[in-house]
Order: C-alpha cells, then structure tokens, then sequence
C-alpha cells in the first residue's frame, strides 16, 4: 500500500516536472520565434508618429509610413507600455512591418528590448530542457508514470473543454485577425488615436521623464554590476569546463551518498549534492561533491556515473560528465543572464541619456493631424 502512494506521488512529481519543462519550451521558443521572425521576415520603412492608442494608462504608438508600392499606411505599435517617452508626434523611427500585416510595427532600433527578449527566450529554453533532464534521471519512467501521465491530460482536457467558448460564439478566423489588427484588410480606429500631448500634458511628461531617469541612473549601477558578477561567473565556470573537457580524463565512478543543502530559493528547503568516489589513472580512490544539487535529487546511492577531473587536482577539479551539453548548460545559464541585464542596463542608460538632452515638452508641441 506504502509503496503504490509514494510511487504515484513520485509519478505526480515527475509528470509535473515534465509538464513544466513543455511549458518553458514552448514559451521560450515562442519568444525566440517572435524575435527572429520580425528581424529577418519583416519590411523595413521609415515612419511617423501621428499619434497613440490608449488603454487606461498603458499606450502604443500608432506610425505612418510609405508602403513600397506607394501606398500611405498606418500602423499601430504590436506593444503598448506606460511610458511617454519616445511617443512624441511628428517624430521620425525606422520601422520593421509585420509580415502579412501592413497595419502591426515596431521600432528597429529598440536592440536592448530585442536582446531581453532573446536572453529571456533563451533562459526558458535551458529551463525546459533541465527541467525534462530532471524528469528523466531523477525518477523511473513507470507503469504509475503513464497512469499519472494519462489521468493528467484528461483532467487538463476536460477543464480546458470547461472554459472553451460555444462553438456558435466563436469568432471565424478572418474576424479574429480583424479584431486584433492583422492581415492585409486590418485597419485601425483613427477616432481612437491620439496626440500624446493631448493626454499627457507637458509638465507631467517631463515629469514622468525627470523620475524615469531618476530611477535608471540609481538603478544602472546596480544592474550593471550584477551583470559584471554574472559574466565573470560566466567566464570562470566556462574557462573550468574547457580546461576538464580539453584536457580532463574520464573514469567510472558511484554516487556513494547524497548531500543536503539549504535552498537558497524562495521556497526554501534543501538541494541535494551527490557525492561520488572514482579511481584515478594511478588507482588513487578519489571522493567529491558534485557542483551541481537538485529537488529532488537527480542520483541515488549506488547510481554508476562518468567522471570527468584532472590529473593535477582530481578532488577539486571533477565533475561528473552529463555530456557535452549539459556540462555547458550552466555557463549558457549565467551568459543569458548577463546578457538579459545588460539589454535592461541599455535601456535605462538611454532613458537617462535621452532625458538629458532634451528640452520640456509643452501642450504646444502637439502636431501633425491624424
């Protein structure tokens, strides 16, 4: 009886950790799909702020430019945030158009926003793909694990049925494209847009403006420091990896026992280190603690594993060998990092830069019909 509970528990965790893992992967390539569609598959134009769409205090600018077959087209931004910064009317921005959707752009020179996505993209990736790893190594595939794994699906398949809406309610396909500002025949709702010194007045622009910048050039600091800490990490456990890998030997070796450590996370816990004994080239027994600790554990006492270390310093310098991959997981880990605060530190920098040289905007400053 004990031990159909704790298998179909291990079974719940397992699937659950599968579940996760489908999940990151899809968001993560669903955001480096995005990113990449737009840079390569996109027409490049040359715009004019005419205006913005406003949803409570969230906006997005709405461009005219000129279509290559000498059509004037309006566009409306694919983002809309709280800032005013950059909204101003009259003002001239390289475009990249949507494919098949003449009426969706966005900016081509927003890089930093491009390379936050990317990094986030790419952090979601190496997180499936752990994920999925822990999945399989940490438990056996069982009879329970399909059982688990069957009974899971109908369950999300009847509550995703639950929330569906009527099949007489649904919108046709050309009607949801319309709605929500795609394909060829989009258009935008011109009553809607407008001058963002109409709703914003001057001063409180240059308000806002004054405090953003506040905020980058106290925050900026901060970031890029973590950025700097994320790379040299970054750099040291890579320059590890291909001193191991170039140089390194390998050996059979057994998880002897496993360590536990307190979490860090903020769900606290512990993380659990195995401990692996292996003989070097000259039958020296050599014991160490695995750099890399999981929840669950990812070995059992007794498990047989590849270690790879070096000859000079066997009991400081192994690791135990996942394969190529997964022994650069973690460098690629720490590089996304760096790089995902670095487009944020781009961002505040021009926030700061921008606010400097610029002169307060007035109600006046409002131009440019729509």
């Amino acid at each position: 009886m004990w031990e159909l509970i704790f298998g179909g528990a291990q079974a719940y965790q397992q699937v659950g950790l599968f579940i996760g893992a489908l999940v990151c992967l899809g968001l993560g390539a669903l955001v480096l799909g995005n990113v990449i569609v737009w840079r390569v598959h996109s027409l490049h134009a040359t715009g004019t702020i005419i205006g913005v769409l406003a949803e409570g205090q969230m906006y997005a600018s709405v461009y005219r430019y000129t279509s290559p077959d000498g059509r004037t087209v309006e566009a409306k931004s694919d983002t809309s945030t709280s800032s005013v910064r950059g909204r101003e009317t009259g003002r001239v921005v390289p475009l990249l158009i949507a494919p098949h959707s003449p009426t969706r752009a966005r900016e081509a020179n927003n890089y930093s926003v491009e390379a936050i996505l990317s990094a986030a993209g790419l952090t979601l990736v190496v997180a499936g793909l752990w994920l999925g790893h822990t999945a399989i190594t940490a438990y056996p595939v069982t009879l329970m694990t399909w059982i688990m794994a069957i009974g899971m699906l109908i369950y999300l398949g009847f509550h995703i049925r639950r929330i569906m809406i009527p099949k007489g309610q649904r919108l046709s396909i050309a009607e949801w494209r319309k709605r929500h500002g795609l394909g060829e025949d989009a258009s935008i709702d011109h009553t809607r847009v407008k001058p963002i010194e109409q709703l914003v007045t001057g001063a409180d622009m240059e308000q806002a403006a004054l405090a953003q910048s506040r905020q980058s050039r106290k925050a900026a600091p901060i970031v890029g420091i973590f950025a700097v800490v994320l790379f040299a990490v970054g750099i040291y456990q890579s320059v590890k990896i291909a001193r191991l890998e170039t140089t390194g030997l390998r050996a059979q070796g057994e998880v002897i026992r496993l360590k536990s450590e307190s979490s860090s996370s903020d769900h606290g816990g512990y993380s659990y280190y195995p401990i692996v004994r292996f003989r070097t080239e000259t039958n020296t027994r050599v014991e160490f603690k695995d750099s890399v600790g999981s929840n669950p554990p990812s070995y059992r006492a007794g498990d047989k594993v590849t270690v790879l270390y070096l000859v000079d310093n066997p009991s400081q310098e192994a690791i135990i060998d996942r394969g190529l991959f997964w022994n650069w997981a973690i460098p690629v880990f720490l590089f996304a990092g760096a790089v995902l605060l670095l487009g944020l530190l781009l961002v505040m920098l021009r926030t700061a830069r921008a606010q400097s040289g610029r002169s307060p905007l007035t109600p006046s400053a409002a131009h440019g019909s729509v």
